[in-house]
């Protein structure tokens, strides 16, 4: 197999991640810059970042400022008519001989499973569930934007915690110690100050606040629990409903998580898989092959027709 040089990138809300790597299996750079979320922003401006990213990775390997192939991976690129845009201004970057973009779950999906077919549920500032069987077939749940959905994401957690803090404060909801976490988190004397102190708050700003709960909740906080729990059937609802699309219902699956919400060490992934074993969902939570730039790589390798050696690497990789 001949060697050839590829760029993945992976966009979220919160930052964008770049990897040039090789076809033979192996993370040459890396680099980290903010985000490029086509849904927060118009394409060609989430383009120049994606490009940007690739071009800082470029610098510290060392590499020709052209590559093979380069594959994004991108929030908000579900929508053909702006992937259209995202194709056009990174190709127009010269930046590779062959660009590919897609949404970033399935990019996370194609990193997590080495491009097997599974399901991936991701839940950071955001939250949706994509799946891909093996005859190509693709579906999703969730992941329609704050206003419409993103069950179990940074941000409904947030939303949940304020509104627990501000029932509790004025007599509406149980006591819960999350009214003097987010009255230390926003620096204020009280809770009649947190209306004009979250007014404008950005979605990430909302979704910082989610970890409270966790705290909270920790200490035996009863609402935070709810809140949680809540929290992690929502994100078993959109598992299943894909698994279900898939027809699954019976068929032992790959799962694969992505995202701050589901990070190791946090309750998310236990309580989501409770709320799966309750639903008799067969899902088996595996952890991610390679992360989600890396599945932008092999899916552009893929679509460009070029030969990789990534599936065959056994080991996990911990480029992210």
């Amino acid at each position: 197999m001949a060697e050839v040089v590829l760029i993945g990138v992976d966009g979220g809300a919160s930052k964008t991640r770049a990897a040039v790597v090789s076809s033979t299996g192996s993370v040459i750079s890396t680099a980290s810059v903010r985000s490029s979320s086509a849904y927060h922003r118009e394409p060609e401006e989430a383009a120049a970042v994606v490009v940007a990213a690739a071009r800082e990775a470029l610098a510290t390997s060392g590499m020709a400022e052209t590559v093979a192939a380069l594959g994004a991976g991108l929030a908000g690129a579900d929508d053909p008519a702006i992937r259209e845009r995202l194709i056009g201004a990174l190709t127009r970057a010269n930046i590779a001989r062959f660009v590919h973009v897609d949404h970033d779950a399935a990019a996370a999906l194609a990193g997590g499973t080495a491009l097997s077919p599974g399901v991936v549920i991701i839940a950071g500032t955001g939250s949706i569930a994509f799946g891909v069987d093996e005859g190509g077939r693709r579906a999703r749940a969730g992941g329609w934007g704050p206003l419409l959905d993103d069950e179990g994401s940074g941000y409904s957690i947030g939303r949940a915690v304020l509104r627990a803090a501000m029932r509790a404060y004025d007599g509406r909801g149980d006591t819960t110690l999350m009214v003097e976490a987010v009255r230390a988190r926003f620096g204020i004397a009280s809770l009649a100050a947190l209306k004009a102190a979250v007014r404008g708050a950005s979605i990430d700003a909302v979704a910082s606040v989610a970890p409270l709960a966790v705290e909270a909740a920790a200490a035996g906080d009863p609402v935070a629990a709810r809140i949680l729990e809540r929290a992690g059937d929502g994100l078993a609802a959109m598992v299943d409903a894909v698994a279900r699309v898939l027809g699954w219902e019976q068929n032992r699956f790959t799962l694969v998580a992505s995202g701050g919400v589901l990070g190791e060490g946090g309750p998310m992934a236990g309580l989501m898989m409770r709320a799966l074993d309750a639903r008799a969902c067969p899902a088996v939570l595996t952890p991610a092959r390679f992360p989600p730039e890396i599945g932008a790589a092999l899916l552009a390798a893929r679509a460009a027709g070029i030969e990789t050696a990534w599936r065959e690497r056994g080991d996990r990789d911990d480029t992210a």
